[in-house]
């Protein structure tokens, strides 16, 4: 399946539900509208949604949240999911992957990216809520010793908040076979307030130069044409994901999402052209068909 800007559609990522264990001050709930109810997708659910995703010859999915592992059926999820697709993944807080993790690799799943913006356990709770960063290490390393791969840490860089941490995340990522990704913020159109933007906001240049400088090679992705810098001293890698303002970022985008309230979601940076799918799953109707539709909604955010 192709979009009208010739964009392939090659792969999924559903947000299973808005429950979370953590509550993050900068939470943008994956570009969804804060719900008050029906905000977690079924197993029967997801299950149509895979198996038609398969059938349009879609071979990857990742699963967010909210939190993706407090979803009670997560296991039967990545179990089915790996029947139909080549690349299955998560993306957690990582507060319940220590107990989970092995199980999770048995049942199927191939890499889990952990959200993780900073190691300091002060600045830590105050971001998150809680005092889980210990909780959140182990499993990070724990996911690496049961062969998840790879296992990647995404960093949200905010300026005066962790801007200084920088190093200390790419030194953790090294000892514990990691890769860092660090992220630029995104506008408040992903539900971020522009107050919380502007304040906190800061461009990935300055860093992308140093990288550059210390790297031993670079390469670039295909998908968001992210820059991959790979260290020697410590040895690790370091990709950063630069949305803003980024024509390259949205022409090279191969995915479809899906929200927690059954809407499959063109765009990440939209919110006014979802395709409802809830009430066509519950009567058993033509899913197919609202795939197609929301494939031919896609449209480049960021253009040149």
């Amino acid at each position: 399946m192709k979009d009208p800007y010739g964009r392939e559609i090659t792969n999924l990522r559903i947000s299973l539900t808005q429950e979370c264990n953590l509550n993050c001050f900068y939470c943008h709930n994956e570009g969804e509208k804060q719900v008050k109810r029906e905000t977690s997708l079924g197993l029967g659910e997801i299950k149509r949604l895979v198996k038609t995703a398969s059938k349009l010859s879609i071979r990857k999915v990742k699963y967010s949240g909210g939190e993706p592992l407090v979803h009670p059926k997560i296991n039967e999820i990545i179990s089915y999911s790996a029947e139909l697709m080549e690349d299955v993944s998560i993306t957690t807080n990582g507060v319940l992957l220590f107990e989970k993790a092995a199980e999770l690799k048995a049942a199927g799943l191939d890499r889990v990216n952990v959200s993780l913006d900073l190691i300091d356990p002060e600045i830590y709770e105050e971001i998150t809520g809680k005092d889980n960063i210990e909780d959140v290490k182990r499993g990070i390393k724990k996911a690496n010793q049961v062969g998840l791969y790879p296992v990647k840490i995404n960093m949200l860089l905010m300026k005066d908040l962790n801007d200084n941490s920088v190093e200390d995340m790419i030194e953790f990522a090294a000892d514990t076979g990691s890769i860092l990704q660090i992220i630029e913020m995104t506008s408040s159109r992903e539900g971020i307030s522009d107050d919380f933007y502007q304040r906190r906001h800061l461009s990935l240049e300055k860093l992308a130069e140093g990288l550059e400088k210390r790297a031993v090679k670079s390469e670039t992705r295909k998908m968001h044409a992210r820059k991959k810098y790979f260290l020697e001293d410590p040895e690790v890698e370091v990709e950063l994901v630069r949305t803003m303002h980024n024509s390259t970022f949205c022409k090279n985008c191969t995915r479809l999402r899906i929200t927690s309230k059954a809407e499959l979601k063109p765009c990440l940076l939209r919110t006014d052209n979802h395709v409802p799918v809830r009430d066509i799953l519950r009567s058993g109707g033509n899913v197919k068909d609202k795939f197609i539709e929301a494939i031919d909604r896609r449209e480049p955010y960021w253009c040149e």
